[in-house]
C-alpha cells in the first residue's frame, strides 16, 4: 500500500516578508558588525538603522542614505539625542515589508538565530485563527545567565510598576503568551505603527511601550526556537559614559510622567512562605502582598496594616478574662502590661488579637460583644478550652486551626501565641527576637527533651508496640503551649490549605498525649517539621510561682501563671 506522508511547509521567503531595524547611538560602528552578519545568511534581506549625531554636529534633520558596503542596508542619520522612541518610530516608517525584526545595535544573526522559525509561528494556524502575535520575542540567553529573563506579567498597584515573570499562558507549540518581553522581536508591522510610542522619552520607552499598548489588544508571545546572540560592548568614550550617567535620573522622570512612583523588576518568582523572599521584599520596602507568588497572583491587602509582631492572647470570656484584657490593653493604668509597653516602642511594631473562647452552643454575653465593639480586638471563638491530666484549662487544637484560619491575610514578621495569664518582660522578649534574624524556619519558647508521664501512660495502655514508639521517641522535644513564638513562613506552612485540612486535631500521641489539647497538637506536628526549636531562656511555669508572692528569679522573660492584680 503507498504510503501517505503529510507534511506542512514555509512558503514564504523570509527576505521579501522581513526587514531588520536598529537604533544607535554613540557607537555606530556595531552597525556595520550587525549588517554584516545578516548578509552571511540572506543577501537581499532588508536593513534599516538610525545612527544618532554626536553632540558636537549639526544634524538638525534625519538624512537617510545607502551603506558604502553593506547591499540593501540604509543608514539614517539622526540629530544627538533623538532617542529609542522616535528611532523605532522613524524606522517603522521605512519598512515596506509585512514584518519587522526590531534589534539593538549590540544583536547579531548567528547559526542558532532562526528568522523562518519566527515567521513560521507568525503563520501558524495555532494562533493566526484566534489571537494572531503582533509581536514576538526571543530569549536572549547572554542577559538571562547574567541576571534572568526579562520577560512575563506587567502589573500596576498603588502607583507601582512591577514586572513579574509569569506567564499568562502557554500555547500548543511551546511558545507563551506574556505582556512584557525584551525589546527585541518580530513584530507585524502595520500593527506595529498603530501602537503608540511616546517619542518625547529619551529612556522607559520600553516599559511605556508594552504598558500602554496592552489597551490596545498587543498580543505578544515569546519562542524558543530561536535567538539572537546579544554581545555587549564596553563603550567608554566621553559622551557615552555621559549618557550613561544620566540614565538613573531620567529613568525616575520617565516613570513619574507615565504615572508610576516606582518601578520594580523581578527576575525571579517569590514565595510568600519563604522567610528569606519575606525579608527581602520587606527590607526593599515592598509590602509583599504586591508581589505575585508561584501559585497565584498578588494577595489581597491586609485588614490590618503590617507589623513586625502579631500576638494572640488566649482569653476566656468570663468576668476574669475581661479583667486580663482591660489589664494588658493598659486601660487600668498598670504600668507593667507587657502589651501595652510594646506596643509603644512605636508604630508598626505590634498588633494584638484576643481570642475569647465561648463553649458550644452558649451565646456570647453582651459585655463581649460591646467590648469586641469598642475595641475591634477581640476575635470570639467557638469551642472553648477543655481541662488537661493537670487540671488546668488549655486551648483545643481545633480551636487553634480556626483562629490561625481567621488570621491567615495579617502580615507579620513574627506570630507570639500566650495565654491571658502569662507575665512577659518586654525588653527580654524584644532583645530575643532581635536576636532570631533572619526570622525563618523558627520556633521559639520553652522546648523541653523528654515527656512527662502522659507517653508512659499511652504506652503502658497500647502494649508492647506503643511502648518502643514511646522509647523511640524519648528523647522527642516538646513545646509549652503556654507561650510560644513562630516565624511567619511556619506559621504560613501551617495554614496553607493543602495541609491545614489534614492537621490532625484529635486523638493520642505516644510522644505528646492527647492531640486534641493545644500541647499535643502542636507538638505533633512540629515533629515532622524541618524547624529550629528554640528555647528561650527564663521561662518559669511552674505552678503556684506567680501566686506565692516571691519574686522571680533573675532574668525571668515569661513567667505563668500570674493574676491580673500582679
Amino acid at each position: 500500500a503507498p504510503l501517505n506522508v503529510q507534511m506542512s511547509a514555509l512558503l514564504d521567503d523570509v527576505e521579501d516578508h522581513v526587514s531588520v531595524v536598529a537604533h544607535c547611538a554613540e557607537r555606530c560602528h556595531l552597525l556595520d558588525r550587525l549588517g554584516i552578519s545578516f548578509r552571511e545568511a540572506y543577501s537581499r534581506l532588508q536593513i534599516a538603522v538610525t545612527c544618532e549625531c554626536s553632540e558636537t554636529d549639526h544634524c538638525p534633520e534625519p538624512v537617510a542614505r545607502a551603506h558604502e558596503t553593506i547591499p540593501h542596508m540604509t543608514v539614517v542619520t539622526v540629530p544627538y539625542d533623538f532617542g529609542l522612541s522616535r528611532g523605532k518610530s522613524l524606522l517603522t516608517r521605512l519598512v515596506q515589508t509585512e514584518f519587522v525584526l526590531v534589534l539593538d545595535d549590540d544583536f547579531t544573526h548567528s547559526f542558532h538565530s532562526c528568522l523562518e522559525c519566527m515567521l513560521w509561528r507568525m503563520r501558524s494556524r495555532h494562533h493566526s485563527l484566534w489571537k494572531p502575535f503582533d509581536i514576538l520575542g526571543f530569549p536572549v540567553l547572554e542577559d538571562e545567565r547574567l541576571f534572568g529573563a526579562f520577560r512575563g506579567k506587567i502589573r500596576v498597584t498603588k502607583q507601582q510598576l512591577f514586572l513579574e515573570p509569569m506567564v499568562e499562558q502557554s500555547t500548543p507549540d511551546g511558545c507563551a503568551r506574556v505582556d512584557i518581553c525584551p525589546m527585541v522581536f518580530l513584530a507585524r508591522t502595520s500593527r506595529f505603527r498603530a501602537f503608540k510610542f511616546q517619542e518625547n522619552l529619551r529612556v522607559g520607552e520600553h516599559e511605556q511601550f508594552f504598558y500602554s499598548n496592552a489597551y490596545l489588544g498587543m498580543q505578544v508571545a515569546v519562542c524558543w526556537d530561536s535567538s539572537f546572540p546579544h554581545f555587549r560592548v564596553n563603550t567608554m568614550s566621553e559622551a557615552y559614559v555621559k549618557r550613561r550617567e544620566r540614565m538613573p535620573v531620567l529613568m525616575q522622570s520617565a516613570f513619574r510622567s507615565l504615572g508610576f512612583e516606582r518601578a520594580m523588576f523581578l527576575f525571579k518568582k517569590y514565595d510568600h512562605g519563604n522567610m528569606e523572599d519575606y525579608e527581602e521584599l520587606l527590607e526593599k520596602s515592598v509590602p509583599p502582598w504586591y508581589i505575585s507568588d508561584d501559585t497565584c497572583g498578588p494577595r489581597p491587602a491586609p485588614p490590618v496594616p503590617f507589623s513586625q509582631i502579631l500576638i494572640l492572647v488566649h482569653s476566656t470570656a468570663d468576668t476574669q478574662g475581661a479583667l486580663y484584657r482591660q489589664v494588658l490593653r493598659g486601660n487600668s493604668g498598670a504600668a507593667g502590661a507587657w502589651l501595652k509597653r510594646l506596643a509603644d516602642y512605636g508604630s508598626g511594631t505590634v498588633q494584638w488579637i484576643f481570642a475569647v473562647s465561648v463553649r458550644d452552643n452558649t451565646p456570647v454575653s453582651p459585655e463581649v460583644l460591646a467590648e469586641q465593639s469598642e475595641h475591634k480586638d477581640v476575635l470570639i471563638v467557638q469551642q472553648g478550652h477543655r481541662r488537661d491530666d493537670t487540671g488546668v484549662e488549655e486551648a483545643t487544637t481545633e480551636q487553634m486551626l480556626k483562629i490561625f484560619a481567621q488570621i491567615r491575610d495579617f502580615q507579620f514578621r513574627w506570630l507570639i501565641v500566650s495565654r491571658q495569664d502569662v507575665f512577659v518582660h518586654v525588653e527580654r522578649l524584644v532583645a530575643a527576637l532581635q536576636g532570631q534574624n533572619p526570622p525563618g524556619g523558627k520556633v521559639l519558647g520553652l522546648w523541653q527533651a523528654g515527656v512527662g508521664a502522659a507517653a508512659t501512660a499511652l504506652a503502658g495502655a497500647a502494649g508492647a508496640a506503643s511502648s518502643l514508639m514511646a522509647a523511640g521517641s524519648a528523647a522527642a522535644h516538646q513545646l509549652d503551649a503556654r507561650f510560644f513564638a513562630l516565624s511567619r513562613d511556619v506559621f504560613s506552612l501551617l495554614v496553607s490549605p493543602q495541609l491545614m485540612s489534614r492537621l490532625q486535631t484529635s486523638g493520642p500521641d505516644a510522644s505528646f498525649g492527647d492531640k486534641s489539647l493545644l500541647t499535643g497538637g502542636l507538638n505533633s506536628w512540629f515533629r515532622g517539621f524541618a524547624v529550629e526549636r528554640i528555647s528561650l531562656p527564663g521561662m518559669h511555669f511552674e505552678q503556684g510561682l506567680g501566686a506565692t508572692g516571691r519574686c522571680p528569679p533573675g532574668g525571668t522573660l515569661a513567667l505563668h501563671p500570674v493574676s491580673p492584680e500582679q
